[in-house]
């Protein structure tokens, strides 16, 4: 298997991981009968809570935060072979992308398990996820800008987290005006969560066009 391809795994994986993880609670009778992209109408957690959804949703969101450990992996190792000079970004994206999916793997783990230990856990693990990834791809971003210049797909990646802020922006600003806002929030974290995980496909994109390979070699 080509490793670039990891980076096009993540998102169908998890996509198809959440989406089952819902439609199963929902022939259950555990969620309401809904497209939650569009209104909001349950969380992406609560689609991993119940019934079959419990059991889906731990066995491809597990296995797309190890993919996503190795993706920022090998955008290290792609900013290297571009020529990219200063260690400390890549290094501090590497870090900061490995333990987002470390913290994913944590949220994942302790879906579905009631305490408050575990609430903990969950909580810590959504809010560190969606903080540390976020700021990862930003990394990527700055450095692929650097070594590349504005090409059309690292201009897109820039629109891309630019549309994720200004979302996370505006549900803390409506939260003041909209008395149920739960809906809001609900719609913001599936669009943020599709976003988070597509992003790879565009560095996957960057890849194939700079003709980036992995090699494996030993020596006697």
């Amino acid at each position: 298997m080509d490793l670039r391809h990891v980076a096009l795994i993540i998102w169908p994986l998890s996509w198809a991981g959440v989406i089952g993880a819902y439609v199963a609670s929902a022939a259950g009778g555990y969620l309401p009968d809904c497209v939650p992209h569009l209104t909001g109408c349950t969380s992406v957690s609560a689609s991993g809570r119940y019934g079959a959804g419990f059991f889906i949703f731990k066995a491809t969101i597990i296995p797309v935060a190890v993919l996503l450990m190795l993706y920022w992996f090998l955008c290290e190792r792609w900013l290297v072979a571009l020529g990219d000079g200063p260690r400390k970004w890549r290094n501090g994206m590497l870090a900061i992308g490995t333990i987002g999916a470390v913290a994913l793997i944590l949220y994942a783990t302790f879906l579905g398990s009631e305490g408050d230990f575990e609430r903990a856990m969950r909580r810590y693990g959504t809010v560190v996820y969606f903080g540390f990834t976020y700021l990862a791809q930003l990394l990527l971003l700055y450095r692929a800008r650097a070594v590349l210049g504005m090409t059309p797909l690292v201009r897109i990646k820039l629109i891309l987290c630019v549309a994720m802020l200004v979302e996370g922006l505006a549900l803390e600003a409506f939260t003041y005006f909209i008395p149920d806002d739960a809906w809001l929030e609900n719609l913001t974290e599936w669009h943020v969560a599709s976003a988070l995980t597509f992003y790879p496909t565009l560095t996957w994109l960057l890849w194939r066009q700079s003709r980036f390979t992995i090699d494996f070699r030993a020596h006697k």
